[in-house]
């Protein structure tokens, strides 16, 4: 997905700014039975989720995949 350092301080620099509320959880995933973690931040009345993965494919080395969350209702 990424393929420099510099997209992977480009994409982790979305969080600059935010603020961690709470952690997020996932058990929806049946083949995943530990489910899915996240970080959910805050700005304002906005949100984002950066979910916690091994990398962007989610088989390698730590990535997080980062979400932004529709507060509208």
């Amino acid at each position: 997905m990424y393929g420099s350092e510099d997209a992977y301080a480009k994409h982790y620099g979305q969080l600059v700014g935010w603020k961690v509320e709470q952690i997020a959880v996932d058990n929806s995933d049946e083949n995943e039975p530990e489910g899915w973690y996240g970080l959910v931040f805050t700005k304002g009345k906005k949100k984002k989720i950066a979910w916690i993965l091994c990398d962007s494919e989610g088989n390698g080395s730590g990535f997080l995949n980062i979400d932004k969350v529709d507060t509208a209702q």
